[in-house]
């Protein structure tokens, strides 16, 4: 009976907690009731940030295929669709071995920390089509074959996945579960643009909500960048790493508020009257 009340407990206390001296992509203990929900919990996030905040740049790549034929628009973004499962791979095994290092991991965070600063601090810009259209030169992409528009919506996304391949490698150390959450939004992206673009107009909240996820995502990595910097020198004092239960926590924390605000802000801007201008 005691044991059993020991095992109990030990499954409680690893879900919150691991020891200071793990190393994050090395031997995060994990129980094997939990680890598929982290791995599921990994996936969902990891959906949820690339539907949320490149949502216009799918409308952008939708957007330099447009000139070419009805028939060949479906077909340049397939092919698209896998380059970006490619290169994605690519740059996943790329991340996953560099960012093990403290001092590519604090610049990592340092980048991630700046994406919600940006979007926070940037001036009110108007929302809509026309605020993608000067980030892609339509006149010479018009000029372009079939195959020179599909190098360029490769060149596009590759440019594009630099932050959520940054944020996937932080989320998980797993590769099957970062790459299936990323290759899933980009399917989510390519094919549900339009209507994630009008969900982001409907309910910018959302927008915040995932700026806010971002920067939760750049304290873990700067907290594992500390954690590798003091085993690397041997200090004395060991900087802890972030505990997996503390940032599934507040990262469902942030999620279930930022909906509730984001949905009520919507109700509340539907509810106003309508302006009318003077004549």
């Amino acid at each position: 009976m005691v044991s059993e009340h020991r095992q109990l407990l030990y499954r409680y206390y690893s879900l919150f907690h691991f020891p200071a001296s793990t190393c994050h992509f090395c031997n995060e203990p994990m129980t094997g009731d939990t680890s598929w929900l982290v791995h599921l919990g990994s996936i969902g996030l990891l959906v949820l940030l690339e539907g949320l905040l490149s949502g216009d740049n799918a409308l952008v790549l939708a957007l330099l295929v447009r000139h070419l034929p009805k028939p060949q628009r479906q077909k340049a973004l397939v092919l698209g669709l896998a380059g970006a499962a490619f290169f994605r791979l690519v740059a996943l095994l790329v991340a996953k071995s560099i960012i093990q290092f403290w001092y590519l991991q604090a610049l990592g965070a340092l980048y991630l920390f700046y994406l919600p600063a940006k979007h926070f601090l940037r001036r009110k810009k108007p929302k809509g089509l026309p605020e993608v259209l000067p980030a892609v030169s339509l006149p010479r992409a018009s000029s372009l074959s079939f195959w020179k528009t599909v190098a360029l919506v490769e060149f596009t996304d590759i440019a594009f996945a630099i932050d959520s391949v940054l944020v996937a490698v932080t989320v998980s150390k797993e590769l099957w579960v970062v790459y299936t959450g990323v290759i899933l939004g980009v399917i989510l992206l390519r094919f549900g643009a339009g209507a994630l673009v009008v969900l982001l107009e409907k309910r910018p909240g959302l927008e915040h909500m995932a700026s806010l996820l971002v920067g939760w995502v750049a304290i873990k990595l700067g907290m594992m960048s500390a954690h590798n910097f003091t085993l690397t020198f041997d200090l004395a004092w060991k900087s802890p790493e972030m505990p997996i239960g503390l940032f599934w926590a507040v990262t469902g924390i942030v999620v279930v508020l930022g909906s509730i605000v984001a949905e009520r802000e919507h109700r509340r801007q539907k509810s106003m009257p309508p302006t009318t201008t003077k004549e």
